[in-house]
């Protein structure tokens, strides 16, 4: 799937709701995955892999967007914004999928401009603790949230790449961002800093009875796919199962 011309503004040349393409394709990049949902590419410079390329999502219902994960730096989420502007598009909420710079690098930029962001409580916790923009509103286990009529399952299943990690669930989409507790096909294990191996691949496995009907899975890092994501990250940290 690995087709750079995917990251062209010629991809939003055909019919569809809404068409976005990026203000500044060095700071971010748009795949569009559905007539509604776009997968983002932001970046981030770390000292192990050097530049890497960071997935969000963008639902978009209407002139309304909810944004999955921030871009990492207040800049880039500045060029997403005003990307989704000039398509007449206001950004509505951000949904932090966990703690990491990768997720909430740009929420402070979204904050400034009154958009209302959720994450679990306990990512507010650990951001806090790492003394990071932290998300306004949390919830336990699960939050429901709307976008015109249409809805957004956002659930806390266990720990994987962190302890805080949660999954969203666009349900009429069929869409299911994962980030970073989902690996695209051929990618390593990646940071595991902050993660709970042991886990893992439980976590998956009631992502996987939760959302038997997602067609498309969009992971932290690399390419979307299928449920063959979440067979593959499943089956990589089968042998540290507890």
């Amino acid at each position: 799937m690995k087709k750079l011309i995917l990251f062209s503004s010629l991809l939003f040349a055909f019919a569809t709701n809404a068409q976005i393409a990026s203000t500044d394709t060095s700071l971010i990049k748009f795949i569009q995955l559905t007539p509604s949902v776009y997968q983002h590419i932001s970046y981030l410079k770390t000292q192990t892999w050097g530049k890497v390329g960071c997935n969000g999502a963008v639902y978009i219902e209407g002139n309304e967007a909810i944004i999955f994960d921030t871009p990492t730096n207040d800049k880039s989420s500045e060029v997403l914004y005003r990307s989704l502007a000039k398509s007449g598009i206001k950004v509505v909420g951000v949904v932090i999928n966990h703690f990491h710079a990768d997720c909430l690098g740009g929420l402070k930029f979204f904050h400034e401009k009154g958009v209302k962001s959720y994450s679990s409580k306990l990512t507010q916790k650990l951001a806090t603790a790492d003394s990071v923009e932290v998300p306004q509103i949390g919830f336990e286990n699960e939050l429901k949230l709307k976008l015109g009529k249409k809805t957004i399952t956002n659930v806390h299943l266990g720990a994987a790449h962190t302890r805080d990690n949660i999954v969203s669930y666009m349900d009429t989409e069929k869409v299911l961002f994962g980030g970073c507790m989902v690996k695209a096909l051929e990618a390593g294990r990646g940071y595991l800093g902050d993660a709970d191996v042991t886990q893992w691949s439980n976590t998956i496995e009631k992502v996987k009875k939760r959302f038997p009907k997602a067609k498309i899975v969009i992971p932290g890092h690399e390419d979307a796919g299928g449920q063959e994501l979440l067979d593959y990250t499943a089956k990589m940290f089968m042998t540290d199962k507890k």
